[in-house]
C-alpha cells in the first residue's frame, strides 16, 4: 500500500510538472503521500504488531527487536522515510506538521490506544528479569535487595526506552533543519528581491540622467543602444 501511495505521488508529480500547472501543488502532493503514509505505518502498528505481548510470548517483532519489540520496530522500519525530509524542500510548518504527526502517531496515539507502553512497566521489567534468569531470585543481583531491583528496572527502563527517544531526537532535528533551511531561503530570497529593485532603480537613475542631459532623440538612441549590448 505504501509503494502504491509513492507510485501515486511520482505519477502525480509527473503530471504536474507536464501540465505546466503551479510547482506548490507538488509540495501539497508530497504532503499529502507523507500523511497517507503515516496512516499506514499507524496501521500496521496497532493491527499486525502486538504491543503487549509478554516476556515469554513472541509475536510480531518481537523475535528481531527483544521485549521491547515495537519500539525498535518503530526506528527500523519506519523511522528512515522520514529522513527524507532533510534533504526535501518543504517549507517549515509543513514540515514541522509532518514529523509531529508522525511521533504522536507512532509514539502516542497508537501506543495508548494498544496499551503498548505497558512494556515499560515496573512489574513488566521484573517478570522480564525473572524469565531472563531462569525464574531464580538466588544469586541474582537484581533481586538481592530492593535497591539493586530498582536500578535493575531503571537501567532496563532506560535501555528499551532507547529507540523511542532516539526517533524523538532525530524529529527535533528534523524540524531544526527545515527551520534553517526555511530562513535561509528567505532571507535569498530577500536578498535577490532587493537586488532586483536596486538594479532597477539603477536603470531608472541612468534613463532620466541621460534625458537631462542629451536631447530626447539622442537620449533614447543611447538607451536603444544600451539595452541591445
Amino acid at each position: 500500500l505504501s509503494i502504491f501511495f509513492w507510485t501515486c505521488g511520482l505519477v502525480g508529480t509527473i503530471f504536474i510538472y507536464r501540465r505546466n500547472c503551479r510547482p506548490q501543488w507538488v509540495l501539497v502532493l508530497l504532503e499529502a503521500v507523507f500523511l497517507l503514509q503515516i496512516v499506514v505505518m499507524g496501521c500496521d502498528l496497532g493491527l499486525n504488531q502486538t504491543l503487549t505481548s509478554s516476556a515469554g510470548q513472541i509475536e510480531g517483532w518481537q523475535p528481531n527487536f527483544g521485549i521491547a519489540s515495537w519500539v525498535a520496530g518503530t526506528g527500523f522500519y519506519h523511522l528512515p522515510i522520514f529522513l527524507l525530509l532533510f534533504f526535501v524542500p518543504l517549507p517549515f510548518l509543513q514540515t514541522s506538521f509532518i514529523t509531529v504527526m508522525g511521533m504522536l502517531v507512532m509514539l502516542v496515539i497508537v501506543p495508548l490506544v494498544g496499551n503498548g507502553w505497558v512494556i515499560f512497566s515496573y512489574e513488566r521489567i521484573k517478570d522480564s528479569l525473572s524469565l531472563f534468569f531462569g525464574n531464580s531470585t538466588e544469586g541474582n543481583p537484581c533481586f538481592d535487595n530492593g535497591h539493586y531491583q530498582d536500578l535493575c528496572v531503571k537501567l532496563l527502563q532506560w535501555s528499551w526506552s532507547f529507540p523511542a527517544s532516539t526517533i524523538i531526537f532525530i524529529g527535533i532535528m528534523i524540524i531544526i533543519a527545515s527551520f534553517t533551511s526555511s530562513t535561509d531561503s528567505r532571507r535569498n530570497y530577500t536578498t535577490r528581491r532587493l537586488v532586483r529593485v536596486l538594479m532597477m532603480q539603477q536603470k531608472k537613475d541612468r534613463e532620466d540622467l541621460l534625458l537631462s542631459v542629451f536631447p530626447k532623440s539622442v537620449a533614447k538612441h543611447m538607451l536603444e543602444k544600451q539595452n541591445s549590448s
